[in-house]
């Protein structure tokens, strides 16, 4: 590579908020330093939330930044980070991920249009995780379950779009300024998005900005996090409507109107409440047949309707949760 060329790549600030990581720090790290990118023009900097593991013992063996703060959010971790970085592009991701090695280098050229504030790409189940794993990253994939998110969609085309992936979020650092920091008890990506685009900037859905997320290995991590995303959707579909949309009240009011059409079929004639249950099985397993094609795995396809069932169970439950009984997000 000429070395007049790499002066000229902006310095890049790679932020990854953690807690209690050590399973998964080292494969990240690994990741980032392979990455196609000046060695000199890019800095790694954990921000670490009071772990009590080996999470800051294993990130010293790395060339990263440690930092600390003691407040146990994902923001505050973004914050932190953030007071210390020196880029002029900011990138964000979860530790849970692993980085394509040209994930900083392919994101630059969007930022040559200077509406661009920020951009991010797909994030790819890798294939050696565990069926339910890659049952999961197919329903995320699917459009009827995505609610009009590009969160896990794999999308060939370039996309102005409203929010973009935390794991896979890089930033022109001018358009973080005017929103960082933000509340420390936020968890939901979607309010610092929309404060860049109140700046003026746009966001692009990028193809070819890529990280690989490993999911939720097991079923009831999955339903914490779906209900996890649920409360926080309805928390502020409260104070801006905009940020909710119909599918989003529909499966939150899933399971009361599951069970009062179930109760009603079953009223006016029990062989009907058969025929509804029969539509639901047919729909679970279409997908089911659709994922056995696309992931060529039966075993992650029979996880299929398992994973789109605890889906709907896990946001219903979490917005009548939070329509009933609110939690406080800044």
């Amino acid at each position: 590579m000429n070395n007049t060329i790499e002066k000229n790549y902006p310095f890049v600030s790679i932020i990854i908020p953690v807690r209690n990581v050590e399973k998964l720090i080292g494969q990240c790290l690994k990741s980032l330093e392979k990455l196609d990118y000046p060695k000199d023009r890019y800095e790694v900097i954990i921000a670490d939330s009071e772990s009590d593991d080996r999470t800051e013992a294993i990130t010293r063996k790395y060339r990263a930044i440690f930092v600390s703060t003691p407040i146990r959010s994902i923001c505050a971790g973004r914050n932190a980070g953030f007071e210390v970085a020196q880029g002029e592009i900011i990138a964000f991701s979860d530790v849970d991920c692993t980085m394509d090695k040209n994930w900083i280098r392919n994101s630059l050229k969007y930022f040559k249009d200077p509406a661009v504030g920020g951009v991010g790409g797909i994030n790819l189940t890798p294939k050696e995780e565990s069926p339910f794993a890659r049952a999961v990253g197919f329903v995320f994939d699917q459009p009827i379950f995505c609610a009009g998110s590009i969160y896990g969609r794999v999308l060939k085309q370039i996309k102005v779009v409203k929010s973009i992936p935390g794991c896979n979020a890089i930033y022109r650092r001018k358009a973080l300024e005017g929103v960082l920091p933000m509340p420390e008890t936020l968890s939901e990506d979607y309010i610092m998005n929309q404060k860049v685009r109140q700046l003026g900037y746009k966001l692009l859905y990028t193809p070819d900005t890529i990280v690989w997320h490993y999911r939720r290995p097991l079923p009831w991590k999955f339903f914490k996090q779906m209900r996890h995303y649920a409360v926080c959707r309805l928390s502020i579909g409260k104070k801006d409507s905009k940020t909710i949309n119909l599918v989003h009240i529909m499966v939150g009011f899933g399971l009361p109107i599951f069970a009062a059409l179930s109760l009603f079929l079953i009223y006016l004639n029990p062989f009907w409440f058969l025929y509804f249950l029969l539509l639901i099985t047919l729909f679970l397993t279409s997908y089911f047949l659709l994922a056995w094609l696309e992931l060529k795995s039966i075993k992650a396809a029979l996880f299929v309707p398992y994973a789109i069932t605890i889906l709907f169970l896990a946001w219903s439950l979490g917005f009548l949760k939070e329509l009933f009984s609110p939690k406080k997000i800044a």
